[in-house]
């Protein structure tokens, strides 16, 4: 997979030349102190179970990372799952000293609650410092036999079916966009996992459905291929002013939001489109994210974005973790730090509209 090129890498590999050669004209200081990681451990907890999508990330890169952080630390890995990620969440928000040796991984799955106003989720993300961050994609494609051959035909599409799992997952990303172009879709909730649903769209069950960008070029461009797919959108991703734009991952399809003043010939708007973007960049623009406390000493970020800058330029670790980094960049937390708070903000209004919404449809209860 062609490895998909963000503006802020860009921005980071030049400062990083820069930077380079300023650290060889200086040359090595004398007495300088030991980096602050040599000679320890770092214990990651990971809010999932052992082989999850979340597990599978941090296993595939701590070996780079331990490589390329100064001191080159060990890592180790405690899986706490259950409960919608929200035990391990708790865990590291109660146990977590601010000094780098505790760390957390977190998904999507960890940020609905929160947004959704759920009590059991008594933590807060923005006490917290992203250190790594890896965006994913997804999009959305039909069956031919739905009689949706383009985007423009959903407006006039009947009885298109989709295959999801919870409500108050990822799949509320999709469901929000059936309401948003006013579609003629059902939801059928209780799937294992986005791979069921895509068996259960091959078998002719549904005809409506998603899969993340990885998951979509493994998958579901074979079935384009073969004339049983069609693709019609993606999510979008962000630009560095938190606006939606195509993802590069996809770039020829357009956005939900383009979808939109495509079917109603101006900008999206509403309630549901206030929804939109308010959960969108959560489930996918900054979806995977490795978290310090906020109060940690700053050398504890500054390893972690030195290693980043590293594997930017290491063709090893791209070559090797393309498939789990979807072909995204892994980005530092420091360039994100602004998208990732925006992220979790969510006003009263929209939440309750949502939980509304969700409980009256979906028969979902939040505490």
């Amino acid at each position: 997979m062609k490895r998909i090129q963000f503006k802020a890498g860009r921005a980071i590999s030049r400062g990083l030349v820069v930077l380079g050669l300023s650290v060889a004209l200086a040359g090595p200081a004398l007495g300088a102190a030991a980096p602050y990681y040599e000679g320890k451990s770092i214990e990651v907890i990971i809010p999932f179970p052992v082989a999850g999508g979340s597990d599978i990330w941090i296993r595939t890169i701590a070996p780079y990372l331990e490589k390329n952080i100064p001191g080159n630390p060990k890592f180790s890995f405690r899986n706490i799952a259950g409960g919608r990620g929200i035990p391990g969440m708790m865990e590291f928000a109660l146990k977590a000293k601010p000094d780098g040796l505790m760390l957390l991984v977190s998904s999507a799955t960890n940020y609905f609650p929160v947004l959704l106003g759920d009590k059991a989720a008594k933590y807060d993300l923005r006490q917290w410092k992203p250190l790594l961050v890896n965006p994913v994609g997804g999009v959305m494609y039909v069956s031919p036999a739905s009689g949706v051959k383009r985007v423009e035909d959903l407006a006039k599409a009947k009885d298109l079916i989709y295959g999801g799992i919870s409500a108050i997952g990822l799949d509320l990303i999709p469901l929000i966009s059936f309401e948003l172009l006013e579609m003629d879709a059902k939801g059928v909730l209780g799937f294992k996992g986005r791979g069921e649903a895509r068996i259960a769209f091959e078998r002719g069950e549904t005809n409506i459905d998603y899969q993340t960008t990885p998951a979509y070029n493994a998958t579901v461009v074979p079935l384009i291929k073969e004339g049983k797919a069609i693709p019609l959108m993606s999510f979008g991703q962000l630009d560095d002013d938190g606006n939606i734009i195509r993802d590069p991952a996809v770039p020829d399809l357009p956005t939900v939001p383009e979808v939109y003043e495509k079917l109603k010939g101006k900008k999206p708007s509403g309630k549901f489109w206030e929804t939109y973007k308010i959960f969108m960049p959560s489930a996918f623009a900054v979806q995977k994210i490795l978290w310090v406390k906020g109060d940690a000493p700053t050398e504890v970020a500054r390893s972690f974005y030195t290693a980043a800058d590293r594997l930017d330029k290491d063709k090893e670790f791209q070559t090797k973790t393309d498939k789990i980094l979807g072909g995204y960049p892994l980005l530092r937390g420091d360039r994100l730090e602004k998208t990732i708070r925006q992220a979790f903000q969510i006003d009263a209004e929209t939440q309750r509209f949502v939980r509304e919404w969700v409980g009256k449809k979906y028969r979902v209860k939040l505490d």
